[in-house]
């Protein structure tokens, strides 16, 4: 954040503040075997990775890198509820101004994009 202040002797400046990022490397930190969309079903899920690695860090952090390369595949339904949720819940705006993917496979990132792009954020106001 850019923040425009004036010094004692009347001369502008700007002071920035340090942008707070993470790294998650999800083969390193969570798991080489991913699982699928809900935890009641496997290890290893999106529901568990986003719960333990996104919802929190996404509080905190400006910025949250992600690395996805070293794991055996994503399942498509991994992905939804692990980067669909978050864009839902959060806004694909939001979403984009926060997480950085990783990838020597774009075809990865591909996926996860389609999904970001294509959810639509959360009515807080539906019952």
């Amino acid at each position: 954040m850019i923040e425009k202040k004036v010094g004692f002797n009347g001369q502008e400046y700007f002071k920035m503040d340090a942008i707070k990022e993470i790294t998650i490397n999800i083969s390193k930190d969570f798991s080489r075997y991913i699982g699928p969309r809900e935890k009641r079903v496997a290890k290893f899920s999106g529901e568990d990775f986003r719960a333990r690695f996104l919802e929190e860090n996404f509080k905190q952090y400006d910025r949250i890198h992600i690395e996805l390369d070293g794991t055996l595949g994503y399942p498509w339904d991994f992905l939804d509820e692990t980067f669909g949720v978050m864009a839902r819940k959060h806004g694909k705006e939001k979403f984009w101004e926060k997480i950085n993917l990783i990838s020597a496979n774009h075809y990865v990132i591909d996926k996860i994009a389609y999904i970001v792009d294509h959810s639509k954020k959360e009515n807080s106001q539906n019952p």
